[in-house]
């Protein structure tokens, strides 16, 4: 029985060979460049062609060199004998230059042109390489405030990490950590977008469905991050995917992957359990933590603050947001043991059911005893809120959060209190938080 001889490897296998080979063969990926229509081979020609032109170039600047004697017998011809060396070198120099460029310039557009709009790719790498040197800011919080501080932040650094607390258990955050066992995602998703810059998924991620059933009331990006934690089994897997699909300007983990729920102790010695309850009674709040107490912390969020030139804390609401974010262990200790700048920024109205009759000062109080550190700055709006913005907040039980600046003598805290309101809201304006976070980053501000 005669075996089956080997086919001599013709053209035409190779190059089907070429396509179907594993992207990770190094072999074979190198090989791939060469392959009809990947319209690159055409402009790096014309660029070693520039580089041959510069050299000759070159040679004629150095003709009484020795060395290129040899050289210059052949060099010479190309010209007249009448035209002096310096003159012909100059014209080989920019025609040589002239086709490394267009060449160079031919084959970065030729392959920038698959993934995206090359005429906006120097813009983007620039601001992109700009926002890189900024200060490696960790902020920390919840809800609109913390979202609202990270959309100012990705105007001035790429070096942001946003902690975010999840507990939440209302809305559509609610409904999916029942179905699902999940933490809340719907702080993540604010977070997320406000700090994307990956075109139009920011509004895509925001967008609420407004029918379909069990569809009504969600988000496409809580629905999205339940998928892929479905997906891998792993709520912490699906975070760190979400960070790298959104081209986020910094970067946005849960304080703890695991489905914790909140607690409060009042001081009339009751306690309640879950967020949406913790609104509903009315009274002072004495203690928060989370149950179970020994949770763990995102690994990721404990390596951001252990890198920090600056941790800022708030604004957001005081006992559901922005504590929380810091109750995991792991996150406490990095934040004690770190030599960042401490900052935490109040709220501007109190809330309902949380901070009733609660000044800047006791704010401040709350989160050192809760924090085990006591911040070292502290941002508080001076501004007074519109009269008809005021009504509206005070119909639902919220009042401005007094600030008197004698009850923080002798505390060694730097105090900076300025307009940040937004006009015509009782919210913070990003761009005036952030100038304020930015001016406490100079060397100057140092405590």
């Amino acid at each position: 029985m005669i075996g089956n001889k080997a086919k001599p490897l013709s053209l035409r296998s190779l190059l089907q060979g070429l396509r179907a080979s594993p992207a990770d063969d190094r072999f074979f990926s190198l090989l791939r460049w060469l392959l009809p229509g990947m319209r690159v081979k055409r402009y790096a020609l014309l660029a070693f062609l520039g580089l041959l032109a510069m050299f000759v170039g070159v040679v004629h600047f150095s003709w009484h060199t020795p060395l290129w004697g040899w050289f210059l017998q052949v060099v010479r011809w190309t010209g007249p004998w009448a035209v002096p060396m310096w003159l012909s070198g100059s014209v080989w120099l920019g025609l040589g230059v002239l086709l490394f460029l267009l060449g160079l310039r031919a084959m970065n557009r030729s392959l920038l042109s698959t993934f995206t709009d090359p005429a906006l790719v120097s813009k983007q790498v620039y601001i992109r390489r700009r926002l890189e040197a900024g200060p490696r800011i960790v902020a920390l919080g919840g809800g609109t405030g913390l979202s609202r501080v990270l959309l100012g932040l990705k105007q001035e650094t790429a070096n942001t990490t946003a902690i975010v607390a999840v507990t939440d258990d209302g809305g559509s955050t609610g409904r999916l950590r029942v179905s699902f066992g999940v933490p809340a995602v719907g702080d993540l998703v604010d977070c997320l977008a406000a700090l994307s810059d990956a075109g139009g998924l920011p509004d895509l991620m925001k967008y609420r469905f407004q029918r379909g059933g069990e569809l009504a009331g969600h988000t496409f990006g809580n629905l999205m991050l339940v998928s892929l934690a479905e997906l891998h089994q792993d709520f912490a897997e699906a975070i760190r995917q979400a960070n790298q699909v959104l081209r986020l300007r910094g970067a946005v983990w849960p304080a703890t992957y695991e489905a914790a729920r909140l607690w409060a102790e009042r001081d009339d010695g009751s306690r309640v359990e879950g967020e949406t309850a913790l609104r509903e009674r009315k009274g002072r709040i004495f203690k928060v933590g989370l149950a179970p107490m020994d949770v763990a912390a995102m690994p990721e969020a404990i390596e951001a603050l252990q890198k920090a030139e600056m941790i800022v804390l708030g604004p957001g609401s005081l006992y559901s947001s922005v504590i929380p974010s810091f109750l995991p262990k792991g996150i406490q200790t990095a934040i004690q043991l770190s030599q960042a700048k401490l900052v935490y920024i109040v709220n501007i109205m109190s809330e309902r059911g949380e901070t009733e009759g609660m000044d800047a000062f006791d704010h401040l109080r709350a989160i050192e005893q809760h924090l085990g550190r006591r911040p070292g700055v502290v941002l508080v709006n001076n501004a007074p809120i519109p009269i008809g913005v005021l009504k509206r907040y005070q119909a639902e039980g919220q009042q401005p959060v007094r600030f008197n600046p004698e009850r923080f003598r002798g505390l060694g805290v730097r105090i900076v209190a300025d307009d940040f309101l937004e006009p015509g809201q009782a919210q913070h304006d990003p761009s005036r938080l952030v100038r304020a976070l930015m001016a406490l980053c100079q060397p100057r501000s140092l405590l």
